[in-house]
């Protein structure tokens, strides 16, 4: 991972830090009516509560509730039952007031719109065991409703979009066929594969020593990039609202990096012989993330299991090393079940029928408790542990395990990130982006012009000195055709108008960017600072 940093470090070095924009004054709006507003900040748990078999508990009320964050007891503002996706009457006049939209109320219901990301792990997955999972994920896909969106991504090495964000269930299904011919992968499978054998052949415990720790080295790095490229995709899929899922299938990845491995080649040396640490805070960093934006992970090891416990489709070697079957299928697990425990999902482990896991979690998301805390009551920065328990003895009680507010600059970061990585575009107004051709700059770097246009209305205009004025953030990021990432990054723009400019103009902010060749894709995403209405702009271009 520390070499895809600095490779992205030299592809788009300082992207607008040298900047300075320009805004192009052109006839306004008339004055905005606008009013004082409160805003109302609350935190959201969905909680599902099962019974012993794992069915749903739907019956209980609010005082069947006890909510704490921090340790300390908090009051339920907002209460509502959700049942297939959908809030009823009565409860909608108790739910949380951002999961009531306009755009999703039907009558006396208002379903609440799910988004899913399925993530397939391929590193340590055999091709048998990869394709039992998309044939596994088509009967998901098949259990959708038409209101539900999801994006298809493949993993081994780096990402692979194979679907992006869509309700078309044949575009989904067509992904999974893809997965299926995407090829050999199993990349860290292979590894392991190579690393046994040779520790097998050799009897000098040197050498068994070296080819061991040499493992746990690429092991980390291979894994540490894999849940990077996870956490990547979670701004993908924060800036929606409602229900958001994330499939994570895999084969698993090493908790403690080369640790079964290690203990197989010296014949139980400790743990301590090893320096590679485990992944304990990469996956504390993950589930926080993921945590303050309400998104749920859902885990599948896809590898199966025989009779006799080892890996179906052979893609567990260690497994098959009695000396070290056990820790090695748990290390394995490990991080998985910390993924969707911490943030309320479900963990499945050891099967080899992934069809009612997969139809299990859907039901987890459709079928739950709306909880909203009101937290401008709390007095709490940064994370927070988050704890539910329920009165009626012998259920489950899951929820995400710790919170924290996020800015509305952190959010329309998220906004602007999920743009730039997927087809999201925001339409909160019409904005026009233009790329002049690129110049020739210092060192390698290229100077590229870009012009972003939007309608003068989209922006709030208040009285001032005799003027209008308006103030919106633009955030603006760019990607490569190899799906490298610049960073997205904030410009405050300013617009005075006369009073008595027409109002059915434009107006233009102009900026340049500092890249080197290559082909991009530059997103701009503008933001009023007074509504938040927020409006994208996407180009391609080519720089040379």
């Amino acid at each position: 991972m520390k070499r895809f940093l600095s490779l992205l470090t030299i592809l788009l070095p300082a992207l607008l830090a040298a900047q300075t924009p320009d805004t192009v004054l052109t006839p306004p709006p008339p004055p905005a009516q606008f009013r004082e507003t409160v805003e109302v900040r609350v935190m959201n748990l969905d909680v599902s509560v099962t019974d012993d078999k794992g069915a749903p508990i739907t019956d209980l009320t609010k005082g069947d509730f006890r909510v704490r964050v921090g340790g300390k007891d908090v009051p339920i503002d907002y209460f509502a039952r959700v049942e297939d996706g959908t809030i009823h009457a009565p409860d909608l006049t108790a739910v949380s007031p951002d999961r009531v939209l306009e755009e999703y109320m039907k009558g006396s219901e208002a379903y609440v719109p799910r988004f899913f990301t399925i993530y397939v792990d391929s590193g340590s997955l055999s091709p048998n065991s990869r394709n039992r999972a998309a044939d596994a994920l088509r009967d998901f896909v098949t259990r959708l409703g038409p209101s539900d969106v999801a994006r298809i991504v493949l993993y081994d090495r780096s990402p692979k979009v194979m679907s992006d964000w869509t309700a078309s269930k044949e575009a989904l299904l067509a992904a999974m066929t893809k997965i299926e011919d995407s090829g050999v992968g199993m990349s860290r499978l292979l590894d392991e594969r190579q690393t046994l054998q040779e520790i097998d052949r050799t009897r000098s415990r040197s050498s068994r020593d070296s080819l061991a720790r040499s493992y746990a080295f690429r092991e980390r790095e291979e894994s540490t990039a894999m849940l990077s490229g996870v956490a990547a995709e979670l701004s993908t899929l924060a800036a929606f609202p409602g229900k958001k899922g994330f499939f994570f299938v895999s084969g698993g990845f090493d908790f403690q990096p080369g640790y079964a491995m290690y203990t197989y080649a010296m014949g139980g040396q400790t743990l301590n012989a090893l320096s590679e640490t485990n992944l304990s805070k990469e996956l504390e960093t993950l589930t926080r993330r993921a945590n303050a934006s309400e998104i749920t992970f859902y885990t599948f090891d896809a590898r199966g299991l025989n009779a006799e416990g080892i890996s179906a489709a052979g893609d567990d070697p260690l497994s098959s090393r009695p000396s070290v079957s056990f820790i090695a299928r748990q290390d394995s697990q490990t991080g998985m079940v910390l993924m969707a425990r911490e943030t309320g999902g479900v963990s499945t482990l050891n099967s080899n029928d992934l069809k009612p896991a997969l139809a299990n979690a859907y039901r987890d998301a459709s079928t739950y408790y709306s909880i909203g805390v009101n937290i401008s009551k709390l007095a709490t920065e940064g994370f927070s542990d988050v704890r539910v328990d329920v009165t009626r003895p012998g259920v489950n009680v899951a929820t995400r395990r710790s919170w924290a507010p996020r800015s509305a600059d952190e959010k329309a970061r998220d906004a602007a990130l999920a743009a730039l990585r997927s087809n999201v575009a925001f339409t909160g107004f019409p904005v026009k982006l233009a790329v002049a051709p690129a110049s020739k700059g210092e060192k390698k770097l290229y100077s590229v012009p870009v012009t972003v246009t939007f309608p003068a209305s989209s922006l709030t205009f208040v009285p001032e000195a005799g003027n209008e004025k308006a103030a919106a953030d633009v955030w603006i990021g760019a990607i490569d055709d190899r799906g490298r990432t610049s960073e997205v990054q904030r410009q405050e723009a300013a617009f005075t108008l006369p009073a008595n400019a027409p109002d059915d103009q434009a107006v233009q902010y102009a900026a340049t960017l500092n890249m080197k060749k290559g082909n991009y894709r530059i997103v701009v995403n503008v933001r009023d600072k007074t509504t938040g209405k927020t409006g994208t702009g996407k180009a391609d271009v080519r720089v040379d």
